[in-house]
């Protein structure tokens, strides 16, 4: 995931990770027959990995099937294709500036200008290029890049960005790049037409192959394209396991995530401290200019500056994220007829409120149809992470666990858990749990999850303190559900607990990894041979701890300072840790800040003076 305040902004309002359609052509026969070496021989099954959101390329194309570019000659980026900064200042300044200026010298929103004003101003900028029709079909020619082959006979961008949203390569070394194939779509498109189209690719692959069976792995978004699907096959008369030899979620979105259902049905959080002292910190990575953000918006009365956000929100929804079937895929159900009710109940939203209900329908039965799915000979893993709150966006951001983007409920199909770091209560019994053999204990060992009450208790594997957007960094999961893809006699949590426990820890190692491959494919042969003896004692303790997939946080720590000392030395310098940006001016912002609100609470600066 992208780690700018903008992308993490919008990710987290339409959703997270916190995961292309029309005008794109259905899949076609690519020009040559590609088929793997094995023409189905082999004991592998094809993988398809179906992304999260934002995680394929996408460009907008103009009227002579260019890529497009704005008024300054600068291609579009995904996912919002902007226009340029001077048009994006035109918009602003037009529909804002006035309003602004008299909410900031009357201390009131004079008849509600600025909030109104702010939200079709942003509705106007960020939809402009990625709306949907009343069909929910993408106004614009907006696609996504296809794979209609294996990775294997990619070029080596686009092998080069899959591997890099989803580092699989361990997957490749031991099934072949012919064996991977990669689902790209538009994150904010058609739910109905991309899961068709899934199907159609899922086809595309068994011929290709000449496999009979693929394995898939949704992630993240992937996962309620995953419920269309089930239920798509049990619409068209046909057993998945005809097509489909292991489902392997990770941090799926199995029920959506509480960050969009709870935008949709209510709009942003109302809770004021979290609102002053959370929120954009959080999102900004609490830096001193978060802090300093805290302080700018206290220029208004908390009165304006909720109506500015809620319209804001409205902005963005009203202004067409509420015709992108995908993104109603993120709700809930729970919130689903709420916020139904609340944006699709218009007679222009009849088409949309109908395809919404056929996705609804399909998450509603979506523990049926994995347990029918599994009944059939399907095997199903879940991998998900937990302890990292939700983003403080929403009412429930403190009363959920999550991964920061997704409920765990939503993730891990149904565990039970009272929030962040709170322990399941004294006398805490499962009420339904869907184990129960007395010899299997499926609670996490702080006590804070209880698994039995998932839906998958064997089956589904957490990771403690795991943050949704860094899921792709944490190599244990990712090689966790390589062993799960390639070895048929991994069969459930219990397979191999000495390798893969249930309960395991977080870990960022992606450019860890990189380093040590660098440092490994160093010539040595020049350095000291003290000093050389100490680079390879330091890369060998650290390739040890990267071996162990029983995650110990603090011998990793441990290892990847002596592994950065070594190589400072080896490159005659001192290792210097990487700090974080103006750490005194930080402290003294998130101090004031602090003081400002346990002192004089959500109110503006002219309140405060007065």
């Amino acid at each position: 995931m992208k780690n700018s305040l903008f992308s993490k902004l919008t990710a987290v309002l339409v959703a997270l990770s916190l995961v292309f359609l029309v005008g794109i052509p259905a899949f076609a026969a690519p020009d040559a027959d590609v088929m793997t070496d094995c023409k189905g021989n082999c004991d592998q099954c094809p993988s398809l990995v179906i992304p999260g959101i934002f995680q394929s390329e996408v460009f907008m194309y103009d009227e002579n099937g260019e890529i497009a570019v704005n008024a300054d000659g600068e291609q579009y980026s995904g996912p919002f294709y902007l226009e340029s900064t001077a048009e994006i200042l035109e918009i602003a300044l037009s529909k804002a500036l006035v309003p602004l200026i008299m909410s900031l010298v009357l201390q009131r929103d004079v008849a509600d200008l600025l909030a109104t004003n702010l939200g079709d101003g942003i509705g106007e900028i960020i939809m402009k290029n990625i709306k949907c029709d009343e069909n929910g079909k993408v106004i614009k020619d907006v696609r996504a890049t296809k794979y209609n082959t294996s990775v294997a006979y990619l070029s080596d961008h686009d092998r080069e960005h899959i591997l890099d949203a989803v580092p699989l390569q361990k997957y490749i070394d031991i099934a072949g790049a012919d064996h991977l194939y990669f689902f790209s779509f538009f994150s904010l498109g058609n739910m109905i037409d991309t899961v068709e189209e899934l199907y159609d690719y899922i086809q595309l692959i068994k011929k290709q192959t000449g496999h009979d069976k693929i394995n898939i792995v949704p992630i993240s978004q992937g996962g309620s394209l995953a419920n269309l699907l089930l239920q798509m096959y049990k619409d068209k008369g046909r057993d998945i396991s005809e097509d489909i030899n292991r489902i392997v979620y990770v941090v799926p979105a199995k029920n959506g995530s509480s960050i969009v259902g709870e935008i949709l049905e209510y709009g942003l959080i109302d809770d004021d401290e979290a609102l002053y002292n959370y929120m954009i910190p959080r999102l900004m990575g609490y830096s001193w200019s978060s802090y300093l953000i805290n302080f700018a918006i206290r220029l208004f009365p908390k009165e304006v500056l909720n109506s500015v956000l809620d319209s804001a929100v409205d902005g963005l929804i009203n202004g067409g994220l509420k015709n992108s079937t995908l993104i109603w895929g993120l709700c809930p159900q729970e919130n689903y007829p709420g916020a139904a009710e609340k944006y699709l109940s218009d007679e222009s939203m009849k088409e949309i409120k109908r395809q919404t209900d056929i996705f609804y329908k399909a998450q509603c039965n979506a523990d049926q149809n994995i347990l029918d799915a599994i009944d059939s000979g399907v095997k199903v893993f879940d991998i998900c992470g937990y302890n990292y709150s939700l983003y403080a966006l929403v009412d429930c951001w403190d009363d959920v666990n999550a991964d920061g983007v997704i409920q765990l409920e939503s993730t891990s199909m149904g565990a039970v858990s009272y929030g962040v770091d709170v322990e399941l209560p004294e006398g805490y019994v499962t009420e339904d749990p869907n184990c129960t053999n007395p010899d299997h204990n499926h609670i996490d060992p702080h006590n804070i999850v209880d698994a039995r009450a998932g839906l998958l208790p064997d089956h589904t594997f957490y990771f403690y303190n795991q943050n949704h957007e860094r899921t792709g960094g944490n190599d244990v999961v990712m090689q966790l559900a390589v062993e799960l893809l390639t070895n048929e006699e991994f069969e459930d949590v219990y397979s191999y607990p000495d390798r893969f426990p249930q309960f395991n820890t977080a870990r960022d190692t992606k450019h860890i990894i990189n380093d040590v491959n660098r440092a490994k494919a160093m010539d040595k042969s020049s350095l000291d041979p003290v000093v050389a003896e100490e680079f390879e004692t330091a890369i060998a303790q650290l390739e040890a701890v990267l071996a162990n997939t029983v995650v110990d946080a603090e011998a990793l720590e441990v290892a990847k300072l002596n592994f950065y000392v070594a190589r400072a030395h080896a490159e005659g310098t001192e290792y210097e840790p990487e700090q974080e940006e103006y750490p005194i001016l930080t402290k003294i912002m998130k101090t004031a800040n602090d003081l400002v609100y346990k002192y004089y609470g959500p109110r503006g600066w002219f309140d405060i003076m007065i």
